[in-house]
Order: structure tokens, then sequence, then C-alpha cells
């Protein structure tokens, strides 16, 4: 259990990201990845079996979205799928930052946002202070932190997906998001 938990921890995320590429939802695919742990667990893998966990791991959930394309008849080919390598943070970075128009609707959209989610989501996200420090710094309490993240990622999400040509992309922006 402890295994599973470690890759839990190490690989959500780049498990979202894949998901939502292929058009799932930021929630769907949170559901799913948690399903795919929970499969995991229940198959009891012998910790010493798995060599290289990442390569494994995607590979399992990729087949598991395979699988979920042929009950559930979604877009995209299972051979996109099995052919799909996320490509490095490094490199979503590069691209994100010479995109003026996605900043541009980031930007309106951070603006819109009520005083305190902006201070937290800047303190956060732009100075890279843990929620321990934020709270140190502000006063604030542990809880009103975590709660004005949330509800400011709730409002961008909201705000971000007016305009539809973006939504995807915000969806796998967002699934990066801690």
């Amino acid at each position: 259990m402890l295994l599973i938990d470690s890759w839990y921890t190490a690989f959500k995320a780049k498990l979202q990201a894949i998901a939502c590429h292929f058009g799932y939802t930021i929630q769907e695919a949170e559901d799913i990845v948690h399903q795919f742990f929970l499969d995991l667990l229940q198959k009891n893998i012998p910790p010493d079996t798995i060599q290289h966990p990442e390569a494994y791991l995607v590979t399992a959930f990729k087949r598991k979205l395979i699988d979920l394309h042929r009950s559930q008849q979604r877009k995209g080919s299972y051979l996109e799928i099995e052919s799909f390598n996320l490509p490095s943070t490094q490199e979503i970075i590069e691209k994100l930052e010479t995109d003026t128009a996605l900043i541009h609707h980031i930007a309106s959209a951070y603006k819109k946002l009520p005083a305190r989610f902006r201070r937290v989501i800047y303190m956060k996200y732009y100075q890279g202070y843990s929620t321990e420090k934020i709270v140190a710094l502000t006063g604030l309490t542990h809880q009103t932190v975590y709660n004005n993240l949330s509800k400011g990622i709730q409002h961008l999400r909201q705000h971000l997906k007016k305009d539809a040509v973006l939504e995807r992309l915000v969806n796998f922006m967002l699934c990066l998001l801690p």
C-alpha cells in the first residue's frame, strides 16, 4: 500500500494531464486517476516486480483510457493515446510564455478575482510560497488560505471556460497545479 501511495503522489498530475489532453474534464481526469490507483491497490502488486514505475503506470493508464474510450466511444483514436508522449514541463512553460492571447486571457481572468483570492494565488504560484509561509506572512488561518486558493482557482476556471477555444488548454494547465 505504501508503494502505491508514493506512486500516486509522484505521478498523479502526469496521469491527469494525459487524461485532460484527450478531452476529459479535470474532474473526470481526477476520477479516472483515482479509480486507476484503486484498481492497482486491489491487484496487490509485489513491489519487487516493477523496475520502472513511471513507464509501467503511464502504459497501464493509457490502456485504461483505451478501455474507457471503447466503452464510452469518446473522441480520439486509441492509436493516438498509445503514441502520446507528454511534453516536458520546460517545453510546456516555454510554449505558454509565448502564447500572448492565452496570457491576456489569464491576466484578464486573474484581474476579475476578488483581492483576497488574487493575494494568495500570487503568493502561492508566483512567489512560490508554501501554505504555511502564506499563513505566517498574512496572519490568515491555514483553512482560510486553503479556501481562498481553492475558490480562486475555481473562479479562474469559470472565467477561462467562457472562452471555448481555450477550455481544453485551461483544463490541461489546471491539472498541473498542485
